[in-house]
């Protein structure tokens, strides 16, 4: 893993840890200064740690970017762009009538998320399964008319 680099709100965590264990009696005054001064031109977060490894566990830092965020639900832009995708591909097969189902997905799928001002994957997605719905029902009455219709002389 590689070290990461941290910024001045790193230092001033570390800074605060470091008074709060002088406070304590964990350090003295010297040792106090001496590693304000060596957080203040740390670069690393290893530079950090150095300053820290040798305080009680109450005082231990670990770098924001070490943190793992939780592994979540897919997020909003992933429905906006399947609903992209179901709305384009319920174009060319609204004729079969199955673009008005996959139309449907898709504005289904294009309600979901937060709302963003723009022409966006989802309001696209939105605006082409509503014209894939449209185009199904159309090929669907066309298909009950052939059917019902006379076709003798």
């Amino acid at each position: 893993m590689r070290d990461q680099r941290v910024g001045s709100t790193d230092r001033a965590e570390v800074i605060g840890l470091l008074g709060r264990a002088l406070e304590k009696g964990h350090l003295t005054l010297p040792e106090h200064d001496a590693r304000v001064v060596a957080v203040g031109t740390a670069t690393y977060a290893s530079e950090l740690l150095d300053q820290l490894s040798d305080l009680p566990p109450e005082y231990a830092w670990l770098p924001a970017a070490a943190i793992a965020p939780a592994p979540g639900p897919a997020g909003p832009g992933s429905s906006g762009r399947a609903a992209l995708v179901l709305g384009i591909l319920s174009l060319p097969t609204s004729f079969c009538v199955l673009g008005g189902l996959l139309g449907a997905v898709a504005v289904v799928l294009s309600l979901r998320g937060p709302r963003r001002p723009g022409w966006g994957p989802a309001l696209i997605g939105r605006v082409l399964g509503l014209v894939g719905i449209a185009l199904s029902s159309v090929a669907l009455v066309a298909l009950v008319l052939a059917l019902g219709g006379d076709t003798g002389p």
